[in-house]
This record gives structure tokens, C-alpha cells and sequence, in this order.
């Protein structure tokens, strides 16, 4: 797709520059701790970062430093006795953002003879979540799913993301597919996540990517069609409970914390990401118009405690929810999803404010309605490289491929 600077007010970009150029250098100042080979907290996303200020600026000692993150991130695999598979932290993002590096031409190398002897154990490790019952994208199975459909396609990988799709296949009495939600590796209840982190609109996004790899298609379309279906059947009134989607449902009931937060993680943000990919692909007019009602009305939410945005992240903070108006903008050209990603744009400048943080900035923790715990953070999913990933994408002319990795694109 043709992607445009959002920001193009000559005192704005210096500013998102500035920023820019110091979180470049907290980086560079502050390796993770958190583990190499972890894409969502640890050095492997900073390698992200990396590779897209490189694009941004041409300076090929960015590009040298993303490939000698993602160099070093192989090498923690290799002295860590008992890796973990997971998408967000483990083996399975590590390959994912291999194969993402060469897909999209930042690095040459020949991720086969890289991948080969790792592809089966992800494989297994795939399997053995489903049969917990772990479908979850950021640590369970459907994120080694994520991996293997950025590859190449070969026979065994068309055969094994078959054999996943046949899985989640069971529908139930209604012809509406829903999954409970796995709290715990092997433990269910009987809840269904609306989140797209770690519930039923990941499952969604991930079978739209088998679809268009034509893997499955015709089972692949009854299970989106009745993800979707379900979706639709279990909205709210947003003027009585301020949102459009909870955080579960319970049984038949929406669970009782009716306003979700204004995030990627949870909500109508996150919700609209999946369903609008489904619209795009099946160019289904009445659903598109359904996706634009409900991110319009999320549009007109700017209280930042009223919809519990703490810090500045992509998980669920003012850099995810730019990001994602900036993502519905671009697609839409609409001058309501502008107005509102440049608002979270400058939310996430002025929430630079810590003089002992990274760049200003820091993570929140701690419960919404209690206790606010706030620390340092270089990852991508809630700290400074996600923070920084978001603002070259308002600034740049080239589309920010790399949130393939939170299911938005």
C-alpha cells in the first residue's frame, strides 16, 4: 500500500526527530535484561526499531546494529539450556523475525539453512499447546502458526498449519465459533477473550493469513465467518457501557467490567484491527461499515483516566492507540482517524516526562483502579523501541510492516 507521513508540520517532525534520536541513544545505552531472543520485551524487538530507523535515516550503522541484535539474539538461544517457543519471548518470534528481516529485504541471508533444524521443534511445540488447549498467539500455540505462515510454503508447513486449522474447527450448536479462553496451560473455564492479544480476534487474523495463503480455504472461511459472526452477536451499547466490546465473555453472559480500555490490547481498538482485515480481504461492504462505526466512536474518546492510558506503549498506551488510528487513516484517508492518531501522537510526546526514565519514558504497572507502579522499558510491546516504532511510521513514507507482529496488518 502507498503510506504517507501523518505528521508533516516542519516543528512537528523535529520533534518526533528529537524524540527519535533519544531513544536511539537510551537504547543503545541500555541493552534489555529481559533476554535476547525476546521479541516483545528483550533486545530481538530493539532489532526492529533498528531496522526502521535505518529506512527512516539511510544511516547503515542502524542497519548494522539490528543485524548484530538479531546475531546476538541467536547466540542467548544457544547458551540458554531450556529455551522457551513462544512468539512474544521465545524460539517462535525469534524465527518469525528472521524470516520477517529477509522477507521484506533488510537482511540477505538464507533463513533455510538458519531455520531447519529449528522448524521441527517449533512444529511440536505448536502441537503440544494446541493439545493443552494453550491457542493463545503471544504464548501458545497460534503464534508458531504466525512464524510458519511468513515462510516460503512448503508441503509440511501447508500440511501442519492444515492439520492446526482442522483443530480449532469444532463449532458449536449455533454455527458460531468460539474458543475458552486458556488462563493457564491445560486449565480452561468457560470464558471466551474478545482481546486480540491473547483471544478469539488473534484466532481471526490468524486463519484470514491461512486463508489468503489459500491453506484450507474453505474451512479457513466457515471458522471467519462465524469468528465474525460472534463478534457482531456479542457487542454492547457503548452510550449505556462506554464501549462496544468487553474484555470476555462468560457463558452466554458479557462479562460484568463493561468499558474496556482504549488499547491494542484490549477492546474496540484491538477488535476493529481484526474485523476491518476481514473486511478488506472479503471486501464485505456491511462489515466495513461496521468497523468504521465503532473506531469513529472510539475516536471521540480523548480522557486519558477515563480509558485507563497510563503510559506511552504500544500494548495498551497513547503510542498503540496513534498507531492504530494512523493504520485506519492510511486506509481510509478519513480526516476523523488524522485528527485522532496526530491527538495520540502528541499524547505520547507529552508523556515523556521522567527524568530518570528511557527517553522520558517510562512503563506503567501495577491496577488501573489502584496501585501505579512505573518502569524503565526498552521492548517493543511496552517500552521505548514500540514507542519509537510508532513514531517513525507517523513521519515516513513507507508502510511500518512490522506490526504484522501484533496482528494489526
Amino acid at each position: 500500500m502507498t503510506w504517507h507521513p501523518l505528521i508533516t508540520e516542519k516543528s512537528a517532525q523535529e520533534a518526533v526527530y528529537a524524540k527519535l534520536h533519544e531513544i536511539k541513544e537510551a537504547l543503545l545505552a541500555n541493552p534489555s535484561t529481559t533476554g535476547q531472543e525476546n521479541l516483545f520485551g528483550g533486545d530481538l524487538g530493539v532489532s526492529l526499531f533498528f531496522l526502521y530507523y535505518y529506512k527512516l535515516t539511510q544511516d547503515t550503522g542502524h542497519l548494522d546494529m539490528a543485524e548484530n541484535l538479531l546475531s546476538n539474539a541467536y547466540d542467548g538461544v544457544e547458551a540458554n539450556p531450556s529455551p522457551t517457543f513462544t512468539f512474544a519471548s521465545g524460539i517462535s518470534g525469534l524465527s518469525w523475525a528472521t524470516e520477517f528481516s529477509r522477507a521484506h529485504e533488510f537482511i540477505d541471508i538464507d533463513t533455510d539453512d538458519i531455520l531447519s533444524d529449528i522448524d521441527p521443534m517449533v512444529s511440536n511445540y505448536m502441537f503440544g499447546e494446541m493439545e493443552r488447549g494453550n491457542y493463545d498467539y503471544m504464548h501458545g500455540s497460534l503464534g508458531a502458526a504466525l512464524y510458519f505462515l511468513k515462510k516460503e510454503l512448503t508441503p509440511t508447513i501447508r500440511e501442519n498449519i492444515t492439520t492446526l486449522i482442522d483443530q480449532l474447527s469444532a463449532l458449536d450448536e449455533n454455527g458460531k465459533q468460539k474458543w475458552q479462553y486458556c488462563y493457564t496451560a491445560g486449565q480452561l473455564e468457560d470464558s471466551t477473550n474478545l482481546g486480540l492479544s491473547h483471544g478469539i480476534p488473534s484466532i481471526l487474523v490468524l486463519l484470514l493469513k491461512a486463508y489468503q495463503r489459500n491453506i484450507s480455504p474453505d474451512k479457513s472461511k466457515i471458522l471467519i465467518e462465524a469468528i465474525v459472526a460472534f463478534l457482531l452477536d456479542n457487542m454492547q451499547v457503548p452510550m449505556i457501557h462506554k464501549t462496544y466490546y468487553a474484555y470476555s465473555v462468560h457463558g452466554s453472559d458479557i462479562e460484568a467490567a463493561k468499558d474496556t480500555r482504549l488499547a491494542w490490547c484490549y477492546g474496540d481498538l484491538g477488535v476493529c484491527c481484526a474485523l476491518w482485515q476481514v473486511a478488506q480481504v472479503f471486501d464485505d461492504a456491511k462489515l466495513k461499515a461496521k468497523v468504521l462505526e465503532i473506531i469513529t466512536y472510539s475516536a471521540t474518546r480523548k480522557d486519558l483516566n477515563e480509558n485507563k492510558v497510563f503510559d506511552a506503549g504500544l500494548c495498551h498506551g497513547s503510542a498503540g492507540i496513534a498507531h492504530i488510528f494512523n493504520r485506519f487513516y492510511q486506509d481510509t484517508n478519513s480526516e476523523i482517524f488524522k485528527e485522532a492518531a496526530l491527538f495520540w501522537y502528541n499524547q505520547t510526546l507529552k508523556l515523556a516526562t521522567f527524568k530518570d526514565g528511557l527517553a522520558g519514558y517510562k512503563a506503567w504497572g501495577g491496577n488501573a483502579e489502584q496501585e501505579h507502579t512505573y518502569e524503565n522499558c526498552t521492548g517493543l510491546l511496552e517500552g521505548i523501541a514500540g514507542i519509537g516504532l510508532a513514531l517513525i511510521a507517523a513521519v515516513a513514507n513507507f508502510e511500518p510492516n512490522w506490526d504484522e507482529c501484533l496482528l494489526i496488518s
